[in-house]
């Protein structure tokens, strides 16, 4: 291609600099470039931690300032409610020293309440009386047609979560506590009239000389309007921040809800969230943006470059993406990929500009070198190049120019007759060897590279089958394969386990020798082969020492090239089946709670009318009380007399039987309402060895004939873990729970004439639960019996004996007062075992 030294000292020189500037640019470029997005993606990353925190500040102290809000009005009610109070004990200071009636008093103090307002007129006073059930209205400053009457109207049920009658609950807080707070719905006074139904906050307290609840309160959306306030003034100063802040040239942040909602934009702020599509997938942006947020925070996509390229969207941009959870809120920092780039750009002109420079005068001192030493050689070269391209044939050497290139051009020549005959004999040989080495080479490559091969195809067997084997052995469930006549062909470790011999042992024995209870499956195996389908069965039973299991069995069939077979799996599925069967025992009891406890406050009083009727009719019968002989004397007839023919006839056994019977069924009634809800009872720290102790000694001492059976007669065996933890419970309710399960077990052994009645107690710890089980050695339950014993109202007991209530009731301390969980194991002929867990931890 070049025929001259100039023109190669030329072209190296050229090369030199275009290749030195080639990569001078493209590492240069590349350098910068990678360094602006990193430091640019770094920044929009720290934006977005920052506005992230900044939020998450404000939130706090939005939180902080509802909390103080909400202290500061509770504070405020004490106070009003307070001074009321003052202002109605000195008008009742006044009537006791006798300045004024008491009447007189109670009408000047509902006078002075009456107008008392404060909150713009939506704070008032009221006062209404402690008058059980329901309580009447004394006075009510928004409301005076209330004034005097019987506060039972339905739409006064408005407590919160409870929906209890609202004057009931101030009632009873008034009477029980002296005051308090409660949470509720009211109409909130406005200039137009009512509001619907707002919720309030009110504190009552009890004026205890008359009988009097005195209640103030404040709606809850005045408070939560100061808190939208402060949210409208962080996004007003996020807003302005927004406006300052840009990444990169043009890129910008942006906030969205998951309402959704374009919270904050710099561009589309008036624009529906929902109208603005991803240009590449035609998806809402803000859903992909959210999901992105979820995952890794970070998202490209094509989007406009406003101002001038506004509706342009070919741009590609890069988002990261914060969700902040408290107020459903996403923010965003956005930067253009071409704004980061462009500093590169500008780099690589500019060191093109400079290496065209560079490049001139590299070829102008190149030209001049070449000009000086080039000349003296050319006829050398010419020379040369005749000797490279004819070979050793081409005798004839230029012996012109210089002495010193004439000398050498008679070298040449000597030396090219000298040498020419052993050259051609060393080719020839060289030329054989070379064929010869070339060959056995070739051969040894290609047999290094078949032994490599071999090896590697051998380990990766050797690696598959090790791999395949571990994951047959991993799995929890019992894999056997056979062929077509039963001969066990795979074994692995479930099976292993559960038969307690290995794969060597077994290999090739029959499958019903080895596992008896899948005789039944062999028969199968050919009709699953033939069919080509699976074949599966669920929840089989099978005893187990005694014990009901239950397992699914399913057949794959194995048809291969020569070999035909099944695989058979088992599976224990036991603990699943005890876990579908506590989930319908909690949705009875949930469905049952709900009844019971309706159908106790409507048992309620008349039972309580019973009682008290049965105790008036006793009471007006009895010799001694003043009206009974007043009356019995106007009516000439004696008292001894009347009492004398009640007891002949039975009539006050027959009173007091229905005064027992009604007191008997007040007594299911407050079971029901136990059994029920949830009660406020107080927890502590307790030991569970200790209560099974006093538990035990407390049955010990509960000895009546009517049960027929001693519980001093029962062998207690005692089982306690060493340096149990400390269990938070309601120590009265634990041992209600241990005393129904003994109590239970002696009726039960009682019952089954148990020549050895035993009970053993078993407490210890289970990870983050204390356990506690109670066996008897007897009768046990069938199945059907042990699936119903948490039912309300179910019971095996005579009639009269029992109610049904305890397990329930016991069920629903375990599981609901205290988060614990409660299970049967049960066998007929085999005794019963009732174990309960509590967590070591608080409940609540």
């Amino acid at each position: 291609m070049f025929k001259s030294m100039k023109a190669i000292l030329l072209f190296f020189a050229a090369g030199l600099v275009i290749a030195t500037t080639v990569g001078l640019t493209y590492f240069a470029q590349r350098t910068v470039t990678e360094s602006v997005m990193e430091s640019e993606f770094a920044h929009a990353q720290a934006i977005v931690d920052a506005v992230y925190q900044e939020v998450n500040n404000q939130y706090q102290s939005i939180v902080f300032s509802e909390q103080s809000a909400i202290s500061a009005r509770k504070q405020q009610l004490q106070n009003i409610v307070g001074i009321s109070i003052d202002l109605i004990r000195l008008n009742y200071n006044k009537f006791k020293q006798g300045l004024i009636t008491e009447s007189e008093a109670k009408k000047l103090s509902v006078e002075q309440l009456k107008n008392m307002r404060y909150d713009d007129g939506t704070g008032y006073i009221w006062i209404n009386d402690d008058t059980a059930p329901i309580p009447r209205m004394i006075m009510h400053a928004t409301m005076p047609d209330l004034d005097g009457k019987i506060l039972d109207d339905p739409r006064f049920k408005g407590v919160m979560a409870s929906k209890e009658n609202l004057f009931a609950t101030f009632s009873k807080i008034g009477t029980q506590y002296g005051s308090g707070f409660v949470e509720y719905l009211w109409p909130k006074p406005t200039k137009t009239g009512f509001s619907k139904e707002q919720p309030k906050l009110s504190y009552v307290e009890l004026f205890k000389e008359w009988g009097w609840i005195v209640g103030s309160g404040v709606y809850i959306d005045d408070i939560e309007e100061e808190v939208n306030i402060r949210i409208k003034a962080v996004l007003q100063e996020l807003r302005e921040s927004f406006k300052k802040t840009r990444i990169g040239k043009h890129g910008y942040i942006f906030l969205f809800s998951g309402k959704p909602e374009l919270v904050i934009h710099p561009v589309y702020e008036a624009i529906p969230i929902a109208d603005l599509l991803n240009p590449e997938t035609g998806k809402p942006l803000f859903l992909e943006l959210k999901d992105a947020a979820h995952v890794e925070g970070v998202m490209e996509y094509l989007w406009d470059k406003p101002p001038r390229h506004k509706g342009d969207f070919t741009f590609r941009k890069r988002a990261y993406i914060k969700f902040f959870e408290p107020l459903d809120w996403y923010i965003c920092s956005t930067a253009y990929m071409d704004d980061l780039e462009k500093p590169g750009h500008m780099l690589r002109n500019e060191i093109t500009m400079l290496s065209i420079g560079v490049l001139a005068l590299a070829l102008f001192f190149a030209a001049i070198l070449s000009s000086k030493i080039a000349q003296p050689l050319i006829k050398l070269t010419a020379a040369a190049r005749a000797i490279r391209e004819g070979g050793v044939s081409a005798s004839e050497i230029p012996q012109e120019g210089p002495r010193e290139i004439r000398e050498l051009g008679t070298v040449i020549s000597q030396m090219l007759e000298s040498i020419k005959s052993a050259i051609e004999e060393k080719e020839q040989l060289l030329t054989a060897l070379e064929d010869g080495n070339r060959q056995l080479s070739a051969s040894n490559h290609q047999l290094e590279i078949k032994i490599q091969e071999h090896a590697r195809v051998q380990q990766e067997l050797i690696k598959l089958r090790n791999h395949q084997k571990n994951i047959i052995d991993s799995m929890p469930s019992i894999l056997v394969g056979v062929d077509n006549g039963g001969a066990i062909t795979l074994w692995n470790k479930g099976a292993a386990n559960a038969s307690g011999l290995d794969f060597e042992t077994v290999s090739g024995k029959q499958l019903s020798t080895i596992f008896p209870q899948l005789d039944k499956e062999i028969a199968k195996v050919k009709k699953q082969i033939i069919s080509g389908k699976n074949e599966q069965k669920v929840r089989i039973p099978r005893t187990v020492n005694g014990e009901t299991r239950y397992e699914n069995i399913t057949i794959y069939p194995l048809i291969s090239e020569g070999f035909d077979g099944a695989v058979i799996r088992l599976d224990d599925i036991t603990d699943n089946v005890r876990i579908e069967e506590m989930m319908v025992q909690t949705e009875k009891m949930m469905s049952v709670g709900g009844l019971a406890a309706g159908m106790a406050h409507e048992i309620n009083n008349p039972l309580g009318g019973i009682l008290q009727g049965t105790q008036n009719i006793e009471r007006r019968l009895k010799p001694g009380l003043a009206k009974n002989e007043q009356f019995a004397r106007q009516l000439g007839i004696p008292l001894e007399t009347l009492n004398e023919y009640m007891e002949q006839r039975g009539i006050f056994k027959i009173l007091s039987g229905v005064r027992e019977s009604a007191s008997r069924a007040a007594g299911i009634i407050t079971n029901m309402l136990n059994f029920s809800r949830k009660n406020d009872v107080h927890r502590t720290t307790c030991k569970l060895d200790e209560l099974a102790d006093s538990a035990v000694a407390l049955a010990e001492q509960d000895y009546d004939l009517k049960k027929k059976y001693d519980f001093r007669k029962i062998e207690v065996v005692r089982d306690y873990q060493e340096n149990l933890p400390l269990v938070i419970c309601a120590p009265t309710e634990i041992e209600q729970v241990m005393l129904n399960l003994l109590g239970n077990a002696a009726h039960a052994m009682q019952e089954s004439n148990c020549e050895n009645p035993r009970l053993e107690i078993k407490i210890w710890q289970e990870g983050d639960y204390v356990a506690t089980s109670i066996s008897d050695n007897g009768p046990g339950m069938d199945e059907n019996v042990r699936k119903r014993v948490f039912e309300p109202f179910f019971t095996t007991k005579p009639k009269g004996v029992g109610t049904g209530l305890g397990l329930s009731v016991s069920y629903f301390i375990i599981t609901e007062n205290h988060n614990g969980n409660f299970i049967i194991e049960s066998t007929p002929g085999s005794g019963s075992k009732f174990t309960f867990k509590l967590p070591v931890s608080s409940p609540r």
